[in-house]
């Protein structure tokens, strides 16, 4: 092509490159997926494109501020149980500063300085290598990393005399090729020497040792069940060792950046601000350590608010949960003391991702409330919450059982709520009689054989529409009664999203909530605002969910089948395994292709009429301004229907609804009352 002709070529614009850039990535994430290169596909989905088509990385506001008050330190397990691992790698931005962590009091002192902006805290034993991960060695001569050194005690020098000598140290072993580990065991600093994968090479080296020091105590070491070791995974070599056996534990923080960040980040994107504490742990064959992320309460309340809400929701909803957020912290601190933290990083308390999400909304949120709690007789509440309701409440008496009737956990009509417009608000379900006995078995209840014949609504909860009492009888007269309203929620799930349903054979008759606000005055104005808001595109769409209840993901090794409905493990190419939520989660399909393309797909009217399932209609003359009668046929007239509402265990708090209160001009302070009966919002340090 001569230079005239390519000269006169038109100029593609910014948002031509843009386009093509898309379309690139797109074409390319489909040849992974078909490949199986699962971990240039996790990058892809840690990353953002720029205006200007370039990759960055996403990158939190400063939330230095959020740490001033650390007069609540909150433990979160990040890795624990089934999910330990003989090391775990985390980068910086500036390196690391290594200290202790108290396992009474949680106070970080620090001890060390590291600059590598990325190590991995393992096991302390022989090490193999696989994939840039690490397990233990199944012999000495599979190892990359030893486990056996050469221990000079120095306890009795200070912080500044313990530094001069490993600098001696270093400078005097390093020409030989043998490494200098500082470290810090029980009573204080001391210098470990070699990497060796055997005793008998560690006291070949021995006298050499003793040499340089006569005047120490020189011993062999090796691993304990309590230490571990700080790696550079680039290149194998050890940058600490910790052992003080239960009296305390390894900290990281990291080096403040330019903006007084501490943030580190792990493989899965996640970035945490505070201490990330390690602890030897054993799940079965594995010998590995745990993460705990200590931090201060303001921050942790960030953490949790943009996972558990959207970061784009209006500032007063919030403001609300961060109040109920902070409520049900403060009254769960010890909630897993069993495993060395307090609260777990995902639904069984509340899921915390770290600082990824926070926005200037969610900062103006949780500092507009800080410190402020729910309180019921000057005690701080037990601040329930769940995804939607559908128009009522359930008490949580009814909903787990007990005796005890809590005052400000009852059941109340919340017409406010616009459920049928919010994500899986609103859902109805088909379900085979074979598969519902089947559904059933797995729950545990083993006495329904082959098929349902039969389900009854014996007694709904208190002035609630959420059932209390359902029974269930097989094609032989087999029978169970399922009580409480949680038990009947996980007993039927994932075909059921709350226990706030109706179930018929063929055909089921249900009704829709008009919404309506009965905190005073019309709505209708309100709706208005609700529509521009919607129109905006502040309302964030990705916020539905994937249902993830066998959710197939095809990796580089194998194919991977989830079972759980909040997040997902990826196993990667490299061997390494990514958790993620099901709303990071991306599938390019016919059907959504052109979100990624920008293209406008076309469908045939056929197209269309296969989507749609489950007819329903109104029912004639039976409707009224507050209240809708319908009925739903399942496509299968042998099959049972099921129509719910709500998404969750129905006691507390409606995000949605809180959602929609906000909407109609409804205060933070307004939300918690309507939904929390007779609680006063204080400072945590004014409540007993």
């Amino acid at each position: 092509m001569s230079r005239e002709t390519e000269n006169n070529k038109p100029r593609r614009t910014r948002e031509d490159r843009k386009k093509l850039f898309v379309r690139i990535m797109a074409l390319l994430l489909a040849i992974l997926m078909v490949g199986g290169m699962a971990y240039y596909t996790i990058y892809l989905l840690a990353t953002t494109i720029s205006a200007d088509s370039e990759i960055t990385e996403t990158i939190p506001v400063d939330t230095s501020s959020l740490s001033a008050d650390e007069d609540v330190l909150v433990r979160v397990g990040l890795t624990y149980g089934s999910n330990i691992t003989v090391g775990f790698e985390t980068t910086t931005t500036n390196g690391y500063i290594v200290g202790i962590t108290d396992a009474r009091t949680d106070n970080f002192i620090p001890i060390w300085e590291l600059n590598n902006t990325k190590v991995a805290v393992t096991t302390d034993a022989n090490l193999s290598k696989s994939n840039m991960t690490y397990t233990v060695a199944d012999s000495a001569a599979n190892a990359v990393v030893g486990g056996f050194h050469i221990q000079v005690d120095c306890d009795k020098y200070d912080r500044e005399e313990y530094e001069a000598m490993y600098a001696d140290a270093h400078s005097t072993f390093a020409s030989a090729g043998v490494p200098v580990i500082p470290a810090y065991v029980y009573t204080g600093y001391t210098l470990r020497i070699g990497t060796f994968t055997t005793w008998g090479q560690a006291e070949e080296y021995l006298e050499t040792v003793k040499s340089v020091y006569p005047n120490e105590v020189v011993y062999v070491t090796g691993a304990s069940k309590t230490s571990v070791s700080v790696i550079d995974p680039n290149t194998d070599a050890i940058l600490f060792e910790y052992d003080c056996g239960d009296e305390s534990n390894l900290g990281l923080k990291a080096q403040e950046d330019i903006y007084g960040n501490t943030y580190i980040k792990t493989p899965a994107a996640n970035v945490y601000d505070g201490v990330f504490t390690y602890i030897r742990a054993q799940n079965g064959s594995v010998d590995g350590v745990s993460l705990i992320n200590i931090v201060p309460l303001e921050a942790y309340i960030a953490g949790v608010l943009p996972y558990e809400l959207n970061n784009t929701w209006p500032l007063e909803t919030l403001k609300a949960f961060a109040v109920t957020v902070r409520s049900y912290t403060m009254t769960h601190l010890t909630r897993h003391s069993a495993n060395s933290f307090g609260l777990c990083n995902n639904a069984h308390c509340q899921v915390y991702k770290g600082a990824g999400r926070i926005n200037g909304n969610i900062m103006d949120a949780v500092l507009g409330t800080a410190g402020q709690v729910m309180t019921y007789n000057n005690e701080i509440v037990t601040a329930y919450y769940s995804s939607s309701m559908g128009g009522v409440t359930v008490s949580a008496k009814d909903a787990w059982g007990g005796t005890k009737d809590i005052p400000y956990l009852q059941a109340m009509e919340t017409p406010w709520e616009d459920y049928t417009n919010h994500d899986n608000g609103f859902w109805i379900t088909e379900i085979s009689p074979e598969n519902l006995a089947s559904r059933l078995n797995q729950a545990g209840y083993t006495e329904i054989r082959k098929a349902v014949a039969s389900v009854d609504i014996v007694k709904l909860a208190k002035n609630s529409t959420y059932i209390y009492q359902l029974k269930v009888k097989d094609v032989y007269g087999n029978s169970v009664l399922i009580e409480s309203s949680e038990d009947v929620r996980t007993s039927l799930t994932p075909y059921v999203k709350s226990a706030n349903f109706v179930i018929g054979k063929g055909s089921v008759e249900y009704t829709e909530n008009v919404v309506s606000d009965n905190l005073g005055g019309s709505s209708s104005s309100k709706d208005e605002s609700r529509n521009d808001y919607y129109e905006s595109g502040e309302y964030d769409k990705d916020y539905g969910y994937i249902n993830l209840f066998d959710y197939h993901v095809l990796t580089y090794q194998d194919e991977y089948v989830s079972d759980i409905e909040d997040s997902i493990t990826v196993l990667t190419g490299s061997g390494d395994t990514t958790e993620y939520e099901r709303r990071d989660i991306f599938v390019i399909s016919s059907a959504n292709a052109a979100a990624f393309t920008g293209e406008v797909p076309e469908y045939s009217e056929s197209e269309e009429e296969e989507e749609e399932t489950h007819v329903t209609e109104t029912i004639p003359g039976k409707s009224n301004d507050e209240v809708k009668y319908k009925i739903a046929y399942a496509d299968d007239p042998d099959n049972f229907i099921i129509v719910g509402k709500g998404w969750g265990h129905g006691v507390g708090i409606s995000q949605y609804g809180a959602y929609d209160l906000a909407l109609m001009g409804y205060s933070a302070e307004d939300i918690l009352t309507a939904y929390f009966k007779g609680i006063k919002i204080v400072h945590y340090t004014r409540a007993r």
